[in-house]
């Protein structure tokens, strides 16, 4: 008997391409490591605002930016999970500290309403605000159930393709397998920002307290073997914080009314 006899023979295009895909799904775990990893440094891109909360009939307050403390949690700090549930960005993913970050956008909102004057010194300031920053990520989930839609349409075409009943399997199996790293699958991402704001006066007493929380969900498409990271935290961080400050510039607008409105109360007694 000659190599040409066997069923398996080398000179087989079916053999060849099953051969083909079972390399692809023993490749397919380092695949997922090496899309993990080396990823560019997360960027925080925050749209500009639009909205005008200027006090009117009111001096422009003027506003001190104190800390802001980085109090998110430890498994948010650090980022978790690798496939199915993942937390991002962890804590050196970031370009610039979170806790940075947070204070650009709140400064950045708070300039471009108009609702406060923000001065460099402290001793220049009416009030004194500062923020804890309890939660700024997202996290993406995928489940079992993507994986069937594009590994059942690949293992389909395979059998459409095949000439007969083991060429059709081997070659349906190689596509579903190539389908299932290369389609696009339905997937989840939630990014969530939540902010404490504290208002004080110029001797460090508490004026006004809140915390808001700001949510973004949707579905995605991503394939398998992709990180995306930073396109999805582009599509749904900033809309997160924007949604945190729009509660929060929102309601310290309102105590900005009535301490202005106390003072000029008081000066118009005097």
């Amino acid at each position: 008997m000659n190599i040409s006899d066997w069923g398996c023979s080398r000179q087989n295009p079916s053999w060849t391409l099953f051969v083909q895909g079972t390399r692809l799904l023993l490749l397919f775990p380092l695949l997922l490591g090496i899309c993990s990893c080396g990823s560019p440094e997360i960027v925080f891109n925050y749209p500009e605002e639009e909205l005008d909360f200027k006090l009117r009939n009111l001096n422009t307050p003027a506003v001190y930016m104190g800390s802001v403390r980085d109090l998110r949690p430890i498994e948010q700090k650090r980022g978790s999970g690798h496939f199915f549930t993942i937390t991002y960005p962890k804590e050196g993913a970031w370009a610039v500290d979170p806790a940075a970050v947070y204070a650009d956008a709140l400064a950045q909102d708070l300039v471009q309403t108009h609702l406060v004057e923000l001065v460099p010194l402290r001793a220049q300031a009416d009030y004194v605000l500062s923020a804890d920053l309890l939660s700024l990520g997202c996290k993406f989930r995928r489940s079992w159930n993507s994986f069937l839609v594009p590994s059942s349409l690949g293992f389909a075409t395979g059998l459409a393709l095949g000439k007969d009943t083991s060429d059709r399997l081997n070659v349906g199996a190689v596509l579903g397998a190539v389908a299932m790293m290369a389609v696009p699958m339905s997937s989840s991402n939630q990014a969530e920002a939540e902010v404490r704001l504290t208002l004080k006066d110029r001797t460090g007493n508490i004026l006004w307290q809140e915390t808001c929380l700001g949510e973004v969900y949707d579905k995605v498409y991503v394939t398998a073997t992709s990180r995306q990271d930073q396109e999805l935290v582009d599509d749904f961080l900033p809309k997160a914080v924007k949604r945190c400050n729009a509660c929060l510039v929102g309601q310290l607008r309102q105590i900005m009314i009535d301490l202005g409105s106390v003072t000029v109360s008081d000066g118009a007694s005097e």
